[in-house]
């Protein structure tokens, strides 16, 4: 019997081994069907939640030799852990490590909720700065991580920022006794991303020494390749090329002139900016319209929590700014400067008014020499933001700015034998608005919709006229009377140019190492050039006469595109953008590529290359005369070419302990320049150059070395700036292409800049050397007697070198509280060293005249060369007040 129940087990058992394996084939069921259809099949028991596994399709065709193995597959690559306990299957959801995701933020001024650009934001293991709107990224973290935010003038912010954490908001409270050094940023981290790249805080440049008062683009002229000897103009001159080929950008809106007072100073206020961007080449598809450079403005917002302001004055001028907030979310910033010349001659106007204005009529007019003149001139600037935070992520801004000088002159000359009589009158503006939408849909999307207009306008009259004291008598059959006035020239001249834009503007930050960023601009320009002039001519018995009219309006729409890539100390940037010129009916293209590539902590190299194109240029009213005259006009790849120029950079920056070093080549050729006598032709002459097949464009290179040492502690800061240059143009009609230095060309510069803190008193200096700037000598054929021979060697334009200029600044500054007030003032002393230096060299025609008896005659001439003078040693005392 027993036997007998044995071989039934073993039958049984050997029935159940070669029984068929265990199957299960479904398609796209979800996870609880099938769980429930495996209970029913083989009788197996689970434990689960029918709406977490509902949630879960999949399709499978298993074959298992047992229950444990079809299970495993059935689960296989699902989120659950299987548990046996007494039977029961447990279905337990596995713990999702959340993916690492990388870290958005932005860094904010806790009073006004302004970004703040280019801030040093710092973890254990990487850092990166904030960009022009105070936002930055770091890489995926697994752990929580301490973040370090420092910005110069504002309290060190330390901040734990979990792994799960996306998106942070980093607020900084200001600080005024961490103002200790200025910060030229050309730092290594920010120079991985932006070859030629600097950022100025005009909120630490009070220490430098400056002509009135702080002034943001004479201390960019403290940058290497930027031109720093010519303290009468403040347009740059950058690498080698014209300051009207600089794209000028605030909030927005394009500047067309920062001119007050004839150049001796810009209408930027530094009490209503925030920070100054400076790309002096290689700069992104972002921009367009011009091909030198880029310098981005923005302005500071208006407090959101408090009241506050700041007064003060120096020897020429009086300043005022206002934060004022409205409510929770709106805030109201609102600055001024106005001159009080017009009632108060100080010193130091006189100084700037000789060597702006007089020295310019000298130049022009070889009667006028030894003049001494004490015209009325006026101006003022006005800037306003009005910016409300519809919430934190949405912000808009409306920003306002004029700029208005007026210049009268009436002068009178006398000898014993004739009288000069001179009416000047002259007066610019400039005037801008935008409307600003800034928007952030997701921690990586950040939206700029900018509407924007501006508007520069320039009028000028000037008039002279004279009278001899006794009889003048010009031959046998003419005669002048005595005290007859005789009109000698008279001259004026309307020019404006004004632009709409709209632009919108996209970046997102796809993760912490690729970021894609475009958008879309559309500029319309219109232009306005109206000119009238009469003279008298040599024989004092005819006059000539000029007109000339233009008026030019043109739409230019643009598309751009960038793709940026960082990686383990590599940043690279490539661009594209393509614009619509009306005018000539074609589309221009220009791509552009950066790269930076950190060897070491303390090395990294650095490259750009980059095209670009501008359909409008500036011109000066004279070749040789140094004249501050100038106008606009679009092109028309005709008779006004259009300009196009490719970029070179490679360079370096090395840092250690308290020491920086930046070292850049760049190669910089341009096309389609045209001297500017020919721009000041009527269209019909100019017209028939062109059908005689004269091309009348012609190129300029320019090519040198920018050396940057920075040395900063604690109180002491210093940096060098070293420039070796040239800048040659050439033009076929001349001297078939054969290169000459152009009039911006300077071969070398040394800017030597050093600020010293002792307690609350600032020291500071600044020492320029630069070699000599070019001017034309005279024709050696050229005769006194022969008028038909041209005053220059024109074979030899530019060969000649005016002396070279030295200067050396001087300023200190104390600052001090009074309950909640805080009070500075200082002395700046200007060429200290009262060296003479040259801005241009003018070369004219002097008649000698001579008493015969009661008649006055001529009796021949002299050739003179007019120099204009730039300033001698001149103090200014300044003031100011915060509350």
């Amino acid at each position: 019997m027993r036997f007998s129940i044995n071989i039934i087990a073993l039958f049984i058992l050997f029935s159940l081994s070669a029984q068929s394996n265990y199957d299960l084939k479904v398609e796209d069921k979800s996870l609880a069907d099938v769980v429930r259809t495996l209970s029913k099949q083989y009788s197996l028991k689970f434990s689960y939640s029918p709406r977490v596994l509902s949630k879960h399709r999949i399709t499978r065709d298993i074959t298992a030799k047992s229950r444990a193995e079809l299970i495993s597959q059935v689960f296989e690559e699902l989120p659950f852990e299987l548990k046996l306990s007494d039977g029961i299957y447990l279905v337990i959801p596995k713990k999702i490590k959340p993916k690492p995701t990388p870290l958005i933020g932005q860094v904010y001024d806790n009073d006004s909720g302004e970004p703040l650009a280019f801030a040093h934001v710092q973890s254990t293991e990487n850092g990166t700065l904030s960009s022009q709107n105070g936002r930055f990224s770091l890489p995926p973290r697994e752990d929580t991580i301490t973040l370090t935010v420092s910005y110069i003038g504002y309290k060190n912010l330390e901040l734990k920022v979990p792994p799960n954490e996306d998106n942070v908001k980093l607020r900084l409270n200001q600080n005024p006794q961490e103002l200790k050094e200025v910060v030229l940023t050309a730092d290594i981290e920010k120079s991985i991303s932006a070859p030629s790249f600097f950022s100025l805080n005009p909120q630490q440049l009070s220490s430098l020494p400056m002509l009135g008062e702080t002034d943001v683009f004479k201390s960019m002229q403290l940058l290497p390749g930027i031109q720093a000897t010519d303290e009468a103009s403040s347009g740059l001159v950058i690498r080698g090329s014209l300051p009207s080929q600089n794209l000028i950008l605030m909030d927005g809106f394009t500047l067309y002139n920062v001119d007050h007072f004839f150049g001796i100073f810009s209408t930027l206020n530094p009490n209503a900016i925030n920070n100054v961007s400076v790309f002096k080449g290689g700069f992104g598809s972002k921009y367009g319209g011009r091909i030198s450079s880029v310098v981005d403005v923005t302005g500071k917002n208006g407090a959101a929590e408090k009241f506050s302001g700041r007064f003060g004055a120096n020897m020429l001028s009086v300043n005022g700014t206002l934060n004022i907030p409205i409510g929770q979310r709106t805030s109201i910033l609102f600055a001024f400067r106005n001159s009080f010349s017009d009632f108060i001659n100080s010193d130091l106007y006189s100084d700037f008014l000789k060597s702006s204005r007089q020295n310019f009529l000298e130049s022009i007019s070889s009667e006028l020499n030894a003049i001494n003149i004490s015209p009325t001139v006026e101006f003022h600037d006005i800037n306003t933001k009005i910016q409300h935070r519809f919430s934190p992520n949405t912000v808009f801004d409306l920003n306002f700015f004029i700029s208005e000088d007026f210049y009268d002159g009436n002068y009178v000359e006398r000898d014993s034998l004739i009288e000069y009589r001179l009416n000047d009158i002259s007066n610019w503006s400039n005037s801008g608005i935008s409307l600003n939408l800034k928007s952030q849909f997701k921690p990586n999307w950040y939206s700029n919709i900018i509407l924007s207009a501006s508007q520069y306008e320039k009028k000028e009259t000037l008039t002279s006229e004279f009278a001899f004291s006794q009889n003048f008598t010009l031959d046998a059959d003419s005669t002048i009377e005595a005290n007859t006035p005789v009109n000698y020239f008279d001259y004026s001249v309307n020019s404006s140019i004004s632009d709409i834009t709209i632009k919108s503007h996209n970046e997102f930050q796809i993760d912490h190492q690729n970021v894609v960023s475009g958008g879309i601009e559309i500029n319309t320009i219109s232009t306005n050039y109206n000119v009238n002039q009469e003279s008298l001519e040599a024989d004092f018995l005819s006059f000539s006469e000029y007109q000339d009219t233009i008026d030019i309006e043109t739409t230019i729409p643009s598309l751009y595109g960038n793709y940026q890539f960082q990686k383990e100390g590599i940043n690279t940037n490539l661009g594209l953008r393509a614009s619509f010129y009306e005018p000539t009916q074609k589309w221009y293209l220009e791509p552009r590529f950066d790269i930076g590539f950190k060897v070491s902590d303390n090395l990294l190299l650095k490259g750009a290359a980059s095209y670009h194109h501008q359909f409008i240029s500036q011109t000066s009213l004279s070749l040789f005369q140094g004249s501050d005259q100038f106008y606009w006009i679009l092109s028309d790849d005709e008779i006004i070419p259009i300009q196009k120029s490719a970029h070179f950079i490679l360079g370096g920056n090395y840092s250690f302990d308290k020491w920086s070093f930046d070292l850049e080549y760049y190669n910089k050729r341009t096309e389609g320049i045209i001297e500017n006598q020919f721009l000041v032709l009527p269209p019909t002459i100019l017209a028939n150059l062109l059908e005689e097949e004269l091309n009348l464009a012609g190129q300029n290179n320019s090519e040198g070395l920018d050396l940057f040492v920075k040395y900063k502690s604690t109180k002491f800061s210093s940096w060098l700036s070293f420039s070796l240059a040239k800048s040659e143009d050439s033009f076929w009609y001349r001297n078939q292409n054969t290169p000459y230095p152009s009039v911006q060309d300077q071969r070398y510069e040394i800017n030597f800049t050093n600020i010293y803190k002792l307690g609350k008193c600032e020291f500071s200096s600044t020492f320029l050397f630069g070699s000599g700037r070019p001017y034309t000598p005279i024709n050696p054929e050229y005769s006194i007697e022969n008028d038909t021979v041209n005053i220059y060697d024109l074979s030899r334009i530019n060969q000649e070198r005016l002396p070279s200029y030295i200067r050396l600044d001087l300023s200190a500054k104390y600052t001090f509280d009074i309950g909640k007030l805080n009070f500075e003032t200082g002395l700046t002393l200007f060429n200290v060293l009262n060296n003479r230096n040259i801005r241009s060299r003018k070369f004219t025609k002097v008649p000698q005249l001579e008493e015969l008896g009661n008649q006055l005659v001529v009796d021949g001439s002299e050739l003179v060369a007019l120099d204009t003078n730039l300033l001698g040693f001149t103090p200014n005392l300044f003031f100011n007040i915060r509350f």
